[in-house]
């Protein structure tokens, strides 16, 4: 990041202005961030450090609990309320990255994330989400892209997002001049489009502030599969939360934005791509354990 100014923001409202101005980049755990800009992605010119602005921790509140975007990962998932009440959400945390990105890792990071593509990563290429003109996965390597066709074949990494939006949970922005919007937190999440080469619906210089979660499910699973089982993105994610008779079905690794299921017929519309039609296998084996898990 040489060359980028630094600014550590005093409160909150310091924070939404810096991350506001043109070229701004936000540093909270920066696990995702450093990463991208040591391979040349998206060089700051200027880096807004946020990790004395945002709301940091895990608290009660009169029907269940509200997370602060500072929150770590690690710190969501040793709480014991989370573990007591929120299981799914407990486990996403813990399945997620290692034990050193948990530890740094924030809430807020982890649910905008951006791809983990090999081809929107790599040093010297410019795909289609990029700005570029061509999807490189399409005509490459895509063992480990999405289940449907589209501009981009990206998949949404984050396991916190599959874990939350099983729950229902919603979602706080903030922005510069007293801006503020809440979402359902699946809304935060759409597929890229020509205007919009984006995956995530943040306005430009909007935070993620805090999460809630809404009232604790009656009974939650989560089930991953990564190509280790421990320090390795998921390669699918699937979350499950149950709330008397209503079952919520998410899953990541298999399309752009986290995916809401149907519980009767999870596989439905998600066909494979020519070299991903095992996620589709792998798909269906952890909807069944994460349904039969709740019933």
């Amino acid at each position: 990041m040489s060359g980028a100014a630094y600014l550590r923001a005093r409160d909150l409202d310091e924070a939404l202005e810096a991350a506001g101005r043109d070229g701004a980049a936000v540093l909270a755990g920066g696990t995702d961030l450093v990463t991208r800009v040591r391979r040349g992605h998206d060089a700051p010119t200027v880096l807004v450090d946020v990790r004395r602005a945002l709301p940091v921790g895990v608290n009660a509140t009169g029907e269940g609990i509200e997370i602060g975007a500072g929150t770590t990962l690690a710190a969501v998932a040793a709480d014991p309320g989370v573990q007591e009440r929120y299981g799914v959400l407990a486990r996403a945390a813990q399945g997620a990255a290692s034990p050193q990105l948990r530890a740094t890792g924030t809430v807020g990071g982890n649910l905008a994330q951006h791809v983990r593509c090999w081809y929107y990563r790599h040093p010297d290429l410019r795909c289609w989400l990029h700005g570029g003109d061509t999807c490189y996965a399409q005509i490459g390597d895509h063992r480990k892209h999405g289940l449907e066709a589209g501009d981009c074949i990206s998949v949404a990494p984050s396991d916190l997002a599959a874990a939350l939006v099983a729950l229902g949970a919603t979602v706080e922005l903030r922005s510069a001049g007293g801006g503020a919007r809440t979402l359902e937190l699946h809304d935060l999440y759409r597929r890229p489009s020509e205007e919009q080469r984006s995956s995530l619906a943040l306005a430009p210089g909007e935070l993620i502030v805090r999460v809630v979660p809404g009232a604790p499910p009656d009974a939650s699973a989560y089930e991953r599969a990564g190509e280790r089982a421990a320090w390795s993105f998921a390669l699918v994610g699937v979350a499950a939360a149950r709330r008397g008779a209503e079952v919520r079905l998410c899953a990541i690794g298999v399309t752009n934005e986290p995916r809401l299921l149907d519980p009767a017929d999870p596989l439905r519309g998600l066909d494979g791509l020519p070299q991903t039609g095992w996620k589709r296998d792998l798909l269906g084996e952890l909807c069944a354990r994460a349904l039969a898990a709740v019933a």
